[in-house]
């Protein structure tokens, strides 16, 4: 019953004067959905703060209303205007949305990928504003899935080496940070039992291996996303030394801005826990592997990157 509702928090809906496109509604205890709110209806504060109260963190969405819910996410597009915690609830609800919808088959993906780019763009704003926040939204995502988490990071980081690289023009940046956050797009094609493994045998580091290949087919004449995005997400495991994959590329055969996503990607990689990677170096340490690792990153790339780890 409840894969027919989009979750989104209390704080989401309360964030908004405006009467909603869309149903709201609320969880029983006996697992059914009771409409709250009807579309287009002006919803009561104090009763959402009565929900809250009683430690309800969520309302729902039908999923008939995922059009609605989705177009109206797009349509929050100028963030610059809301205040802090609303900024925080849009973004944090957008970048959840996405990730649930990525590996859609059919016409909506595109929506979702609009969706994506609107995300990034918005993440971008918050890098030059207010960088702080930026780091908040990571932390507002804690109980979401480690792929969302990861993805968005190395968007972040991405755009933030990119920009100390000399890059500025808002299309090579929002082409970058939308290539770190979909650089692993094609990992939704992989059963997800291999994620929950403790130990990878050789067979499934194949199958995770084809995973820019299948990023790039969940892609497929998808008018919305650019060259430059789709070179990121083919290349982003590509080595300095020509012994990554899948085609074993060297360093002048590699797109720039997908070495730049592979520094961002090793480095969220080691810093972070996964089932059969428990890793969680600091940031220190995280880069003393990757320095060790000769060959695999671009060594300019790397130093810089460092740098500015450091530095912080």
């Amino acid at each position: 019953m409840t894969r027919d509702y989009i979750p989104v928090s209390t704080q989401f809906i309360s964030s908004f004067t405006e009467p909603l496109p869309f149903d709201v509604y609320i969880e029983r205890s006996d697992g059914k959905f009771t409409n709250i709110y009807k579309k287009n209806a002006t919803h009561d504060e104090q009763q959402i703060s009565r929900y809250e109260e009683k430690n309800i963190k969520n309302f729902y969405i039908n999923r008939e209303d995922k059009a609605e819910f989705e177009n109206f996410l797009i349509h929050l597009s100028d963030i610059g205007t809301y205040p802090k915690e609303k900024i925080l609830e849009i973004l944090k609800t957008g970048l959840e949305f996405n990730y649930e919808h990525l590996d859609l088959n059919n016409s909506e993906l595109e929506t979702n990928l609009e969706l994506a780019s609107i995300n990034v763009k918005n993440s971008i704003y918050l890098l030059e504003h207010d960088a702080a926040m930026a780091l908040d939204v990571f932390k507002a995502l804690a109980s979401s899935t480690f792929l969302l988490k990861h993805s968005y990071m190395v968007s972040l980081f991405s755009v933030v080496l990119a920009k100390k690289l000399g890059m500025t023009s808002n299309r090579t940046l929002l082409s970058i940070g939308l290539g770190g956050f979909l650089h692993d797009i094609g990992q939704t094609r992989i059963d997800e039992a291999i994620f929950s493994k403790n130990t990878l045998t050789p067979k499934d580091w194949d199958e995770i291996k084809d995973h820019p290949q299948f990023g790039l087919k969940i892609l497929d004449h998808n008018k919305c996303i650019n060259s430059e995005v789709r070179t990121i997400i083919i290349q982003h495991h590509e080595q300095f030394n020509g012994r990554g994959y899948p085609n074993r590329l060297n360093n002048n055969q590699i797109f720039p801005p997908a070495k730049i996503v592979a520094v961002a990607d090793g480095f969220c990689s080691l810093t972070a826990n996964t089932s059969y990677r428990k890793t969680n170096k600091t940031p220190k340490e995280a880069l003393e592997i990757m320095k060790d690792d000769l060959g695999h990153y671009d060594p300019e790339y790397l130093d810089i990157f460092t740098h500015m780890i450091l530095k912080k």
